[in-house]
C-alpha cells in the first residue's frame, strides 16, 4: 500500500513568492495583494482535496481503467463522484477571468493547484485541464452569444471539453486534416475521424465541447485551410434542454500508462453531420487552436512536475524504511544511509525543484503579459513566455521520466511489480515527451521560430537574467561557487552556440532537426541553474538557522556538481551541427 499523496505546500510557496520576484509579478499592486492574501488558502485546501479524493484514486483508476458500453465511455469507479465534488468546490473557476464568472486568480496560482491535483491523479487531472485550454479559447476567440452560451457551463465544471485535432493520416502534420465543415444556415456540419482524443467521451458530466479543427468547401491547402469550430457532444437548446449530436465513439486505447483517462476515436457526421460553430476567423483555426495548445503544453509541463513530485515522495519514503546492508555494528541500515541511494534522491530533489520553479516562472510571465499595465513590460512578459512555454513543457517531460525512472531503481524489483505505485507513476509519465507536439516540435518551436524571428534578441534577455542571478552568488560557499561559475561559463558559450546557429540555419536545412534537441536540454539545464541560484541566494542568509533553508543551499550546490555539467555535454553535441547525423547514411540505419 502507497502512502497518499501530499501536496509540498512550503516549497511551493516558496517557488511561487521566487517566480512572482524574478518575473516583476510582485510589482503589480493588485496581484501582490491576491497572492499574498489568498495563495495560502487556496493552496492548503486543494492539497486537502488531492490527497483525501483524488490520491486515493489514482491506483483505482490504473487498475480499472475506462471502458466503452454501447458507445459510452463509463470511468473509473469513483471518478464520477469525485469530479462532481471537484466541481462544486469551485475549482474550475480558479483561475478563469472574471469577466467570465472565474475567480480570476493570477494564471501562477491555477498553474500552483494544478500540480497538486496531476500530483494526486494525473489522468483525473487531464480532465479539468482540458478546460482551462476552451475557456481560453473561447474567452479570446469565441462570439458573444458563444462565450455566454457555453463558458458559464465550463466556469462552472458542468461541462467539459476536448482537443480534436489528429486523424488516422494526420499526426502533428495538421497540414494533412481531412475533416470537413459544410455550410449549414448559421451553423456548419462536420464530417471526419479523429483518434487519440483525450477525455473524448465520459460519464463525469452531461456535456462535452469538443474543438475541432476541420477544412470547409474551397480552402486553401495545408494549414492555411484549416478553421476550428465548437462542436458540443450534446447541443443545448434555448430552452436549456441538451439534444444529442452527430457525434460516436468508435473505441478506446488501450495504453501504456495515464490509463483511467479515455482516449477515444470519434466518428463525427455519421448520421447527416455533426452540428458546429465557427470559432474565430474562416481558415484561422490553427492560431485559435494554438491558444489552446500553449495552454495545453504549460498543462504538461505542470503534469510532468506532478508525476516526478510524486515519483520523488515514493522513493523517498520507501528509502527511508526499507533495510539492506549492514554498517559497522551489524544491524541492518535503511537505504537512505547508502551513498548510490543518495545519490539518486538528490537527483530526483534537484530536478523536480529546477522543474517547479521553471513552470512557475512561465505561468508569472503570462501573468505579466496579460495583467501589466505598461505595454513594454507586457511584452516583455510575452516574449518570455513565449521563450519558457517549450522550454517548459519539454524539458520538465524528460525530468519527469527521469525522476520516475530513478523511483523505480530505488524501489528495486519491487518498483517493477505492477502493484507498486513507482511502476504506475513511470508509465504516467512517458506520454509527456508526446503529448501536445513531440519534444522534437518544442525544440523546433524554441530554436526554429522563437529564437531565428527575433534573431536571438529574447533568448539573450533571458541569459542575461541568468547571468544576473550568478553574479549573486558567492563565491566562497560550498557549491555556490561552483553553480555562479558553471552558471556563467554555460549562459556565455549558450549565447555564442545561439549566435552561430542564427548566421546559419538558412544555409543548413537539416542544422534545427539534428541539434535542436540537444539546444533545448542545453538551455533546459542552464534554466534550472538560474533557479537553483534564485532560491540559494533567498535562503543563504537563513541557513545557519533554518534547516530547509540549509536544505536548499546544499541542493543546489549537488545541482551545481551533478546536473549542471551536463550543460557542457549538450555544447559539445551542438557545437558539432548537423554533419554527425547527415552524414550516416539512411540505409545503414
Amino acid at each position: 500500500m502507497s502512502s497518499a499523496y501530499e501536496a509540498p505546500l512550503h516549497i511551493q510557496l516558496l517557488a511561487l513568492e521566487q517566480a512572482c520576484r524574478s518575473t516583476g509579478l510582485a510589482d503589480l499592486p493588485e496581484v501582490r495583494q491576491l497572492i499574498s492574501d489568498v495563495a495560502g488558502s487556496v493552496l492548503e485546501s486543494a492539497g486537502k482535496f488531492a490527497r483525501e479524493v483524488l490520491s486515493p484514486l489514482n491506483g483505482v483508476g490504473d487498475r480499472s481503467p475506462a471502458r466503452l458500453e454501447a458507445g459510452r465511455v463509463v470511468t473509473s469507479p469513483g471518478f464520477s463522484d469525485a469530479y462532481r465534488q471537484f466541481a462544486a468546490s469551485g475549482w474550475m473557476s480558479v483561475s478563469a477571468p472574471a469577466e467570465e464568472q472565474g475567480q480570476g486568480l493570477p494564471h501562477l496560482i491555477g498553474v500552483a493547484v494544478s500540480e497538486m491535483w496531476t500530483g494526486a491523479n494525473p489522468a483525473f487531472a487531464m480532465c479539468p485541464e482540458l478546460a482551462i485550454g476552451a475557456i481560453e479559447a473561447l474567452h479570446r476567440h469565441g462570439t458573444v452569444e458563444m462565450r455566454e452560451r457555453y463558458l458559464p457551463h465550463l466556469v462552472r465544471g458542468d461541462w467539459t471539453s476536448a482537443m480534436c485535432l489528429t486523424e488516422p493520416q494526420s499526426g502533428s502534420d495538421l497540414s494533412t486534416i481531412r475533416t470537413r465543415a459544410e455550410p449549414d444556415g448559421d451553423a456548419w456540419r462536420l464530417f471526419g475521424r479523429k483518434i487519440y482524443i483525450s477525455w473524448g467521451d465520459h460519464d463525469l458530466t452531461e456535456n462535452v465541447l469538443h474543438l475541432v479543427l476541420a477544412r470547409t468547401p474551397g480552402a486553401p491547402q495545408g494549414v492555411k485551410g484549416i478553421s476550428l469550430f465548437l462542436v458540443p457532444k450534446r447541443i443545448p437548446s434555448a430552452g436549456g434542454a441538451l439534444a444529442d449530436n452527430d457525434i460516436a465513439v468508435l473505441s478506446l486505447e488501450h495504453k501504456m500508462g495515464i490509463r483511467a483517462s479515455p482516449t477515444c476515436a470519434l466518428a463525427l457526421g455519421e448520421r447527416g453531420g455533426a452540428r458546429g460553430w465557427l470559432v474565430g476567423p474562416l481558415h484561422g483555426g490553427l492560431a485559435c487552436m494554438f491558444t489552446v495548445m500553449n495552454v495545453m503544453r504549460l498543462g504538461v509541463a505542470v503534469q510532468s512536475l506532478g508525476i516526478a513530485e510524486r515519483a520523488w515522495q515514493l522513493a523517498r519514503d520507501y528509502a527511508r524504511t526499507r533495510r539492506q546492508g549492514r554498517n559497522a555494528a551489524g544491524p541492518e541500515r535503511p537505504i537512505i544511509e547508502h551513498a548510490d541511494v543518495r545519490r539518486m534522491l538528490l537527483t530526483m530533489k534537484s530536478l523536480v525543484h529546477a522543474a517547479r520553479c521553471l513552470t512557475y516562472t512561465t505561468a508569472a510571465s503570462i501573468d505579466v503579459a496579460r495583467r501589466a499595465e505598461d505595454e513594454k513590460v507586457r511584452a516583455a512578459g510575452e516574449s518570455t513566455a513565449g521563450l519558457l512555454t517549450p522550454l517548459a513543457k519539454a524539458w520538465c517531460s524528460e525530468i519527469a521520466v527521469e525522476v520516475s525512472s530513478l523511483g523505480v531503481q530505488i524501489h528495486g524489483g519491487l518498483g517493477f511489480i505492477d502493484e507498486c505505485e513507482a511502476s504506475q507513476v513511470y508509465r504516467d509519465a512517458r506520454i509527456g515527451p508526446i503529448f501536445e507536439g513531440t519534444n522534437f516540435i518544442q525544440a523546433q518551436d524554441l530554436l526554429g521560430r522563437k529564437i531565428l524571428r527575433d534573431r536571438g534578441a529574447a533568448l539573450t534577455a533571458l541569459l542575461d537574467r541568468m547571468l544576473d542571478a550568478a553574479a549573486v552568488l558567492p563565491a566562497g560557499v560550498a557549491g555556490l561557487g561552483e553553480l555562479a561559475s558553471g552558471l556563467t561559463s554555460g549562459c556565455h558559450a549558450l549565447k555564442r552556440a545561439g549566435g552561430t546557429i542564427i548566421e546559419t540555419a538558412a544555409g543548413d536545412a537539416n542544422l534545427i532537426g539534428a541539434v535542436g534537441h540537444h539546444f533545448l536540454q542545453w538551455l533546459g539545464v542552464l534554466a534550472g541553474g538560474w533557479q537553483w541560484a534564485l532560491t540559494a541566494a533567498e535562503a543563504l542568509p537563513r541557513a545557519h538557522t533554518d534547516a530547509t533553508a540549509r536544505a536548499l543551499v546544499d541542493t543546489a550546490g549537488f545541482y551545481a556538481s551533478h546536473v549542471l555539467p551536463r550543460a557542457t555535454m549538450h555544447e559539445a553535441i551542438v557545437r558539432r551541427g548537423a554533419d554527425p547525423v547527415t552524414n550516416a547514411a539512411i540505409a545503414e540505419l
